[in-house]
């Protein structure tokens, strides 16, 4: 009933709406009061699944992006009117506080579209994020150190360059007799046994 006395008073263009409608946001920013001639209303402020975009016309031909909308302020008669209290607890592990915030993130999301067909679109629509398969940075660079470190601990080093049709020669020789191994890619011993 108070969306429709909202609607109503919108659609009428009156200039006392500011006087029959008022929002209060309380400090977390997500918790507020809304009040429709003058009865209190809890209100919440939710995100969206996606970004919605506002479009406005004056000749039902030109339309004119006015915003984007990502945000809703849902109200409820039987709410509560003020935010709970959270409890204080300090903890010393960053991945704890991380998780708190992420679990107080998720109450904020909304998993329902606007309009009747997209009701629960977030679980229909959207794919759950991947988790992570690959090693983080800092131990592959960990890794490229020690293994760059162990190349220049190393007595000698051999490297050779090897073209595409040689090695398809050799495969049909068996051999690999064709190969130079004194080219000036051997450094440190000519003959002797290094690491590759």
């Amino acid at each position: 009933e108070y969306a429709s006395t909202v609607q109503r008073a919108v659609q009428s263009g009156n200039v006392n709406l500011k006087d029959r409608l008022t929002i209060e946001l309380h400090a977390d920013g997500r918790h507020g009061i809304v009040r429709v001639d003058r009865v209190p209303l809890a209100a919440k402020l939710v995100d969206l699944p996606c970004i919605i975009e506002s479009l406005k016309t004056i000749d039902k031909k030109t339309f004119y992006k006015t915003a984007d909308i990502c945000q809703m302020l849902v109200c409820t008669v039987d709410g509560d009117l003020y935010p709970p209290l959270e409890e204080q607890t300090v903890s010393t592990d960053p991945k704890a506080n991380k998780k708190k915030d992420k679990d107080r993130e998720k109450k904020f999301i909304w998993n329902h579209g606007i309009t009747l067909p997209l009701k629960n679109v977030r679980k229909r629509r959207f794919r759950k994020t991947a988790k992570k398969k690959y090693i983080e940075s800092p131990d592959v660079e960990k890794e490229v150190k020690r293994l760059l470190s162990t190349d220049a601990e190393a007595v000698s080093v051999r490297w050779e360059v090897i073209a595409e049709d040689e090695t398809k020669e050799a495969d049909n020789h068996g051999s690999l007799t064709s190969l130079d191994i004194s080219s000036p890619g051997i450094s440190g011993h000519k003959q002797g046994h290094g690491s590759s």
